[in-house]
């Protein structure tokens, strides 16, 4: 459902540990949570919330790659 991270973070759950972290640190990562990466274009990694005994997980963020890549195109090929 959208916007159900809202939910996730201001009421306690899985996102509320490293928006507290990212806000004391600039870092969303602390101990006993699944690592964070930094999101880099090289390797582009996201945290994914998931149903289930396991709340999150660490995912490639590759499933719009193509549409990003048109977008980059026709802003060099037009730019503003």
């Amino acid at each position: 459902m959208h916007t159900s991270d809202l939910a996730n973070t201001f009421e306690g759950g899985e996102l509320a540990d490293y928006l507290i972290n990212f806000v004391t640190d600039l870092d969303p990562n602390g101990s006993g949570q699944v690592q964070w990466p930094k999101y880099t274009t090289s390797n582009p990694q996201m945290l994914t919330f998931l149903d289930g005994d396991v709340p999150v997980a660490i995912t490639q963020d590759t499933y719009r790659q193509e549409e990003m890549e048109f977008v980059m195109e026709m802003n060099l090929a037009y730019p503003l």
